[in-house]
C-alpha cells in the first residue's frame, strides 16, 4: 500500500474512533446502554484498525522526522510527548473498561474509571491527528 493510502486509512480510523467515543458518551448520558456499548466497541475497533494501519505504514515506509525548528519544534514535542504517554495508557484502560462492562462486574468502577479514560482517549485521538 502507498504511504498516502495508509496515512488516509490510519487518520480516518483514529478520527472515526474519536467520533464514536463522543457518540458513545452522548448515548450513555441518555441512558441508551445498548447503543452506548455498540458505539464504544466501534471506537475500540477503529482504534485497533488505526494501530494496524499505523504499524503497517511505519514498517513499510519508516518514520518521517519533524522538520520544523524553534517554536514549532517545541509545540510539536509538547503535543507528541503527552500523546505517546497517554496512548500507552489508554489501551490497557480501555480493555479493562470493556471487560468490566461486558462481564457486568462492577459498573460503579467502570463509570468512575471511564470519567478519566474518555478525556485521555479523546486527547490521544485528537493529538494523534495533529501529530
Amino acid at each position: 500500500m502507498s504511504l498516502e493510502t495508509l496515512t488516509l486509512l490510519s487518520t480516518s480510523s483514529i478520527v472515526g474512533s474519536g467520533v464514536a467515543l463522543l457518540v458513545g458518551w452522548a448515548l450513555i448520558r441518555r441512558r441508551r446502554i445498548p447503543a452506548h456499548r455498540n458505539a464504544m466497541l466501534t471506537a475500540t475497533g477503529l482504534a485497533g484498525l488505526f494501530l494496524v494501519f499505523y504499524v503497517t505504514r511505519w514498517s513499510l515506509h519508516g518514520s518521517k522526522p519533524f522538520e520544523g525548528t524553534g517554536g514549532w519544534r517545541v509545540l510539536y514535542l509538547s503535543i507528541l510527548v503527552p500523546h505517546v504517554l497517554f496512548a500507552m495508557a489508554v489501551g490497557p484502560l480501555a480493555v479493562y473498561l470493556i471487560w468490566l462492562a461486558l462481564k457486568r462486574r462492577d459498573f460503579v468502577r467502570h463509570r468512575r474509571l471511564a470519567r478519566w479514560t474518555l478525556p485521555i482517549w479523546l486527547f490521544v485521538a485528537a493529538s494523534g491527528w495533529a501529530v
